[in-house]
Parts: C-alpha cells; sequence; structure tokens
C-alpha cells in the first residue's frame, strides 16, 4: 500500500516582501541633501530593512513621470524633498491610494498625502537666550530682509534674548554684507535666519568677528568657528517615525509637525560653549519652559 504525503506537508509561509521606498528629490534641493539623503536611506534600512531607491529629477514633467512610476511599481512609500512636486502629487495620489505620499514642501494634503514640517520657533527661543548669555545686551538678526513680519526663527530668538534683556537692543541686517555693518553697533553675535551658511558668509563674519547662531544640518554646521549654535533637524529621524506610521498601517494624511519637544528639532552649541555652567543653567530652564507651552513663539516684528 503506498502513502502519498504530499497533500500532508505544512505550507511554508511566503517571506514578505521588504519594504520599499522611494527618495525623489528635486533639483532646486541643496546640495547637502546628497549626504542627508544617504542618512536618510541607510536608518531606513537599519529600522526595517527597507529597499530603498532615489532619483533627482528637474523639470514638472520629470516629477510628474516618477511619481506614476512610483505608484504603478506599487512602492509602499514615497519621499518627495524640494519643491514643485505638490500639483504633480494631487494629481498622481488618487490614483494609487495603497502608496504613502510624503512632501515637504507645499499645503496640498490627502488621504495618502501627507506633509512634513519643522517648526523651529522653539529652538531659535534657545538660541536667542545663549546669544545674551555670551555675547550681552546687544545682538544682531540677519536675514534675507529683515523687519515687520520676521518668521518665527526671529520671533523666536528675539524672544529668548528678551527674556534675558527685556530692554536690549536688537540690529536688524539683511545679507552677507549686512554682518559688516554689526560691530559698529556693538554685535558680538547675530541670528544668521537665511539657512546654513556658506563659505562666504562664514569668511565675512570671520573677519567682522561677528558669531553666528544658524540653521543647519548638525553634521556640517561647526566647519566654522564663527558659528556657536546651530537649529537643527534631525530629518532621518523625522522621516522614520512617519514611515514606521506606514509599517504599522496607522498613515493617514496629515502634517508631520515636528518641534523642539519632539526630539527631532533642537539647538546644537559648539564644543567650545560645553563648559559654560551659566549657559547649561539658562538654558534647561529655557527648554523646560518651551516644552512647559509657557513661551508662545509669536511672529510679532521688531
Amino acid at each position: 500500500m503506498l502513502v502519498s504525503w504530499v497533500g500532508c506537508r505544512a505550507e511554508v509561509p511566503a517571506k514578505p516582501l521588504p519594504l520599499r521606498v522611494h527618495v525623489i528629490v528635486a533639483g532646486d534641493a541643496d546640495q547637502e541633501w546628497n549626504q542627508g539623503g544617504a542618512a536618510i536611506e541607510q536608518l531606513l534600512k537599519e529600522t526595517f530593512g527597507a529597499v530603498t531607491t532615489s532619483a533627482r529629477v528637474h523639470t514638472a514633467r520629470e516629477k510628474l513621470s516618477a511619481l506614476e512610476a512610483a505608484g504603478r511599481h506599487e512602492l509602499e512609500v514615497v519621499l518627495c524633498f524640494g519643491s514643485g512636486f505638490e500639483r504633480p502629487v494631487q494629481a498622481v495620489a488618487p490614483r494609487f491610494p495603497r502608496t504613502a505620499f510624503v512632501l515637504d514642501h507645499g499645503d496640498f494634503l490627502g488621504p495618502n498625502v501627507a506633509r512634513i514640517e519643522f517648526l523651529f520657533g522653539g529652538a531659535a527661543y534657545l538660541g536667542g537666550v545663549v546669544a545674551a548669555v555670551v555675547g550681552g545686551s546687544i545682538v544682531g538678526i540677519v536675514g534675507p530682509g529683515s523687519g515687520p513680519g520676521m518668521g518665527d526663527i526671529e520671533a523666536g530668538f528675539e524672544q529668548g534674548f528678551r527674556c534675558r534683556y527685556p530692554w536690549g537692543r536688537v540690529e536688524l541686517t539683511a545679507g552677507a554684507g549686512g554682518i559688516e555693518t554689526l560691530p559698529d553697533a556693538g554685535v558680538k553675535i547675530a541670528l544668521w535666519s537665511v539657512g546654513s551658511p556658506n563659505p562666504g558668509v562664514l569668511a565675512v563674519a570671520e573677519a567682522s568677528g561677528v558669531r553666528l547662531v544658524t540653521i543647519g544640518r548638525s553634521r556640517q554646521v561647526f566647519s566654522s568657528n564663527m558659528v556657536i549654535a546651530a537649529i537643527i533637524a534631525d530629518v532621518p529621524e523625522a522621516i522614520r517615525r512617519i514611515v514606521a506610521d506606514v509599517v504599522d498601517d496607522t498613515f493617514t494624511g496629515k502634517v508631520y509637525a515636528f518641534d523642539l519637544g519632539s526630539g527631532v528639532v533642537d539647538l546644537r552649541l559648539h564644543p567650545s560653549l560645553a563648559e559654560i555652567e551659566e549657559l547649561d543653567d539658562a538654558l534647561d530652564q529655557a527648554r523646560d519652559a518651551v516644552n512647559a507651552g509657557m513661551v508662545e513663539v509669536e511672529s510679532l516684528g521688531l
């Protein structure tokens, strides 16, 4: 008597496919992106075992084509960095409801479209505290066109400064050339609110003797001793948290906003300031006040 075991074998469960993430970067993204994008891809691989691909696009047609290709390949997550993605995503996302699209620019949201936003006001408040403790009762703000209607970064910096010097003086100027005018006004420390400073800006600051609080990525900001503190966002960690929602099937179209209390946005000090006890105490008090909701950063102008 022959017995067949074929029908009695336990089925071997199919191995789940790895999470697939596609990163699309617009041509206007800054040159630091190559390093930042690599860090994102590495973290997603380590955390989720994700398979990542990336592409850089320039024209609206290239953006639309890249988004459509990602949808057709049923990729789980599509990250779009840079401007100009809003309208192409608005056209493509409804056709691929199982793909999560994440933007870092624009206002559009949808059932499967989210936007990432970094709220820098609280970290800028800490930067103002640093400027007050280290630089005294006069500080500067250097922007593309500082004045009434300043954004949250400038307003937060001013409020942090004034928590120590309520009647202190804030000198406003614009552009790298404006830095040269600050020493005559008694400014030792200024906020550079235009973004991460380039070598030309740092050279002007060094020649003028003005140290800066800036915005930038943590790996680049302290390449010069002229930067005493930097407002930073841990972009890979923010993306990891969003992708975790996709993995957990809790992703939905919304604004993923990260502030000082999230641990994603923070102020990083130059190592030379690490041993100033007065500064440590002042920053601890300021951080507690911001995270407790006792500080509301408002874009008030000066």
